[in-house]
């Protein structure tokens, strides 16, 4: 917990010209979700921040190792809360009383979100793959013009961005696909599978590609 807490010191401090995110994932101790809340809305309950947010977010299918996870995000730089806390005794404080409802911090990662496309914050449930992409910029091409042609498809947001630390078994990419909830995921995948001439050329021009893994979350709180 204290690289959580020494990390989010050391990040105000540097910055690229692009959103960038950090996730922390982590088994919560069973029945402590409504307390871990309300320690992050004593943390972050009245923020305002400079640029992007925190998200604390509950794993639903997929993920074996942990249960919840918190991912902050934003311009690195213009990172952080315009009310900065900066002393490092409130994080050791924050960071001590979450690890009292944490059973194991079991994967971190930091990298970039190189492309958002809408916004729905009623869609709070998210499935994300994560992979090797052997042609980063083949894939990126390859996905802008696949998501272009979805709007018919789905009223949730796709996000496509990489792992510059710390990705999964050695991912380097990951794309978000967010809806209502499970079942509006299941039928908004299956409208999108109509689309069969972008998807040929989607997998024919995206370059070889691994898969690591692929999961869902649930945003249980938005900061």
């Amino acid at each position: 917990m204290k690289n959580l807490i020494y990390l989010l010191i050391f990040v105000s401090t540097i910055s690229y010209s692009q959103n960038a995110f950090l996730e922390f994932q982590f088994d919560a101790k069973r029945g402590t979700e409504s307390a871990i809340l309300a320690l992050a809305d004593e943390m972050w309950g009245a923020a305002e921040f400079k640029s992007g947010g925190i998200n604390i977010e509950s794993f639903n299918i997929g993920n074996a190792k942990a249960s919840h996870r918190i991912v902050f995000y934003g311009d690195p730089a213009n990172w952080g809360r315009k009310d900065s806390i900066s002393n490092a005794d409130k994080w050791e404080v924050f960071g001590q009383k979450l690890n009292n409802h944490v059973e194991e911090w079991t994967h971190s990662s930091s990298g970039n979100v190189l492309s958002w496309v809408g916004e729905n914050d009623e869609h709070s449930y998210v499935q994300i793959y994560e992979f090797k992409a052997s042609d980063p910029a083949a894939f990126k091409a390859a996905h802008d013009a696949i998501v272009s042609q979805m709007s018919d498809y789905t009223e949730g947001e796709i996000g496509f961005g990489d792992y510059q630390i710390g990705g999964f078994q050695g991912a380097t990419h990951w794309v978000a696909i967010t809806a209502k909830n499970w079942s509006d995921l299941i039928l908004t995948r299956r409208a999108m599978k109509e689309m069969t001439k972008p998807w040929k050329t989607y997998y024919k021009n995206r370059g070889n590609v691994e898969q690591i893994r692929n999961y869902t979350t649930k945003i249980v709180k938005r900061y």
